[in-house]
Formats: structure tokens, C-alpha cells, sequence
């Protein structure tokens, strides 16, 4: 499968970022590293998912993306905290 060039440029960022297990950027921060529009960074991204290059797992206004072919995944997202777990009352 033929990727253009935006979309080579998003998935080699987002690449690098799963294999360092670092955060998956926002499309303003994506489309700054490849030195394209805002609009343009957020068309790849999409284009990646759709055509099953990428698998994005979305909490909130964040997301993680795993990379398809190798599995490689960028840093996890937290979810809502645990609810903290009630003491036993000694006095029943």
C-alpha cells in the first residue's frame, strides 16, 4: 500500500514515538514536526487509522496509538483514578 507523503511523514513520527514509548502528539504538534497544516497533519492521521496502519485507543483528549505491523505502542494512557479502596471497620 502507497502512502502519500504526509501520511509517510505522520506514521515515521509516530513510529519513532511508539518505539521510544513516548506520548502520541496532538495533530497541531504532528503537523509542526512534518511542516505541514494542522488540517493536513489531521487528514494523515486519519487516513493511517482508516486503512488499518495504525489502531488508536482515545481517552478523553488524549490517545495511544499502536503501530499495526510491529505492535510497538506510544507511552499508555491513564485512565480515571482507582477509587481508593475502604478500610475495614474493626468496630462492627
Amino acid at each position: 500500500m502507497k502512502l502519500t507523503i504526509n501520511q509517510r511523514r505522520v506514521f515515521n513520527v509516530l513510529e519513532r514515538l511508539a518505539n521510544d514509548g513516548a506520548a502520541c502528539p496532538t495533530n497541531a504538534a504532528l503537523a509542526e514536526s512534518i511542516g505541514a497544516d494542522t488540517s493536513d497533519a489531521a487528514k494523515a492521521f486519519a487516513d493511517l487509522r482508516r486503512i488499518g496502519v495504525i489502531a488508536v485507543v482515545t481517552l478523553r483528549a488524549k490517545r495511544e496509538v499502536t503501530i499495526v505491523a510491529t505492535g510497538a505502542k506510544t507511552a499508555p494512557l491513564s485512565g480515571p483514578p482507582a477509587a481508593p479502596m475502604q478500610s475495614e471497620r474493626a468496630d462492627a
